[in-house]
């Protein structure tokens, strides 16, 4: 199931790497880049929780839903290589915790998370491209690593009972956190207030493949995952023209061409230099003795 999910991930990223070639003109190297900062409340979905993983206690209606209910925050920079497909980076740290009264345990953690995704405008595909389309709906499906330290604990006496993520494998340094393999999934939506900001709100998963996180392992269980509802502030942005992978820049044969428009003020800053004023003149004299012959 890991390897499936591994390839499927990667070949999706490869998609989205693509869609470069079809849309290089409108989307160059330097263009459609963004910056997000996001924060969330995050929800434990593994073996040591009440809530048993289902649909039914893991809707807003139900009681689970709003217990252990922890806090997470991150950024992302995403890069869209066409209408449809682009890249995102993902940097994240998030808290934990989950309970299980019927065996009277608890555990609390933390971890980070860095992982690369493969996002989808599901708008653009959907309803057609649109420019001027003020929100977008989009997903996006990923791979990456998890740091994760987490410890567990009595429920009648508070007691430490297990930890991980606490290991010191050499002496005279600190102890090493549990790194575990994560796919990231998520759907969102972006609503833009101009041109450079947006705001977005998204429901994600980070489905970590390891039953350890909870510091309770069940035979049989082959991942956990952390359920997060953010919302965030997106910054759009382009790098400097000489990073777009083209040595200079295109003409478009107008004379509103941004080139051509600093080809003549450059002229007009040249002819206004007093040799410039001289050369001209002594040009003017020898054209008119010229005639004059």
């Amino acid at each position: 199931m890991k390897r499936l999910l591994l390839s499927i991930s990667i070949l999706l990223l490869l998609l989205s790497f693509a869609g470069t070639v079809k849309a290089q003109k409108h989307y160059r190297f330097s263009n459609n880049w963004s910056a997000s900062f996001f924060v969330g409340t995050t929800n434990f979905h593994g073996d040591l929780s009440d809530n048993a993983n289902s649909f039914k206690n893991n809707n807003p209606f139900s009681k689970y839903f709003y217990q252990d209910r922890r806090f997470g925050l991150g950024v992302y920079v995403d890069k869209m290589f066409n209408p449809y497909f682009g890249a995102r980076a993902i940097l994240m740290y998030a808290t934990m915790k989950s309970t299980k009264e019927s065996e009277k345990l608890y555990f609390t953690g933390n971890f980070f998370e860095y992982s690369i995704s493969a996002v989808f405008n599901l708008s653009n595909a959907i309803m057609g491209i649109d420019n001027y389309r003020p929100y977008q709906v989009y997903g996006f499906i990923g791979i990456g690593f998890t740091e994760t330290r987490s410890e567990l604990y009595n429920l009648k006496n508070d007691s430490l009972v297990d930890r991980v993520g606490y290991h010191v494998e050499n002496e005279g340094r600190g102890p090493k956190r549990l790194t575990e393999l994560v796919m990231p999934v998520g759907l969102g939506i972006n609503y833009s207030l101009n041109k450079q900001f947006s705001v977005f709100g998204e429901f994600t998963s980070h489905v970590v493949f390891s039953n350890k996180i909870d510091v309770y392992p069940v035979e049989g269980t082959a991942y956990e995952s952390v359920g997060m509802i953010n919302v965030g502030i997106t910054y759009s942005f382009r790098l400097p023209s000489h990073w777009g992978g083209r040595g200079s820049q295109k003409y478009n044969g107008k004379s509103s061409d941004p080139a051509i428009r600093k080809f003549n003020k450059n002229k007009r800053v040249v002819m206004k230099t007093s040799a410039n004023k001289r050369a001209m003149k002594y040009r003017y004299k020898k054209r008119k003795k010229k005639f004059q012959r």
